[in-house]
């Protein structure tokens, strides 16, 4: 007998011993196995977000796990409607992480029209409250990354 003869002969009993014992476990330890798979992906993809954008939010790294391990489940008009919900998403968590950069810095969006040059308050509160530009989602981002050295000395 030769050698691959034999690897695939013992390959297919250790799959089948697998098997017996998979089957033996509980619904609760499955679901755990298929769970911990999802889980790695889905950290792998955080991963590799992050490491192209530290400061992604929480909706684009779900819209890209969608986008990796569920483009063929579902028609293009689907993926569709999902990237505009996410999106919708990533903006309020711009907005939030705004807010909480705001609050910790005690300002108001007085405080902030004046250092701006802005005509009011208001103004500012309204631009933000639309879209959060591209020059607050920058000061999120040097913010985060400010408070993120102080904690790690």
């Amino acid at each position: 007998m030769d050698f691959s003869k034999e690897y695939v002969e013992a390959s297919e009993k250790a799959d089948f011993a697998y098997a017996q014992w998979y089957s033996q476990l509980p619904e609760a330890r499955k679901a755990e196995f298929f769970k911990s798979g999802y889980d790695f992906v889905a950290e792998k993809i955080k991963l590799d977000v992050q490491r192209e954008n530290p400061f992604s939010t929480e909706a684009e790294i779900v819209l890209r796990f969608i986008e990796i391990t569920q483009k063929d489940a579902f028609p293009e008009e689907i993926h569709a409607f999902i990237r505009e919900q996410m999106t919708l998403r990533a903006e309020k968590e711009w907005q939030k992480r705004f807010k909480n950069m705001k609050q910790a810095l005690g300002w108001s969006y007085d405080d902030m029209a004046t250092f701006m040059n802005a005509g009011s308050g208001a103004s500012v509160k309204a631009s933000i409250n639309r879209k959060l530009p591209a020059f607050a989602k920058l000061a999120v981002c040097v913010f985060e990354q400010l408070n993120h050295e102080k904690t790690t000395r």
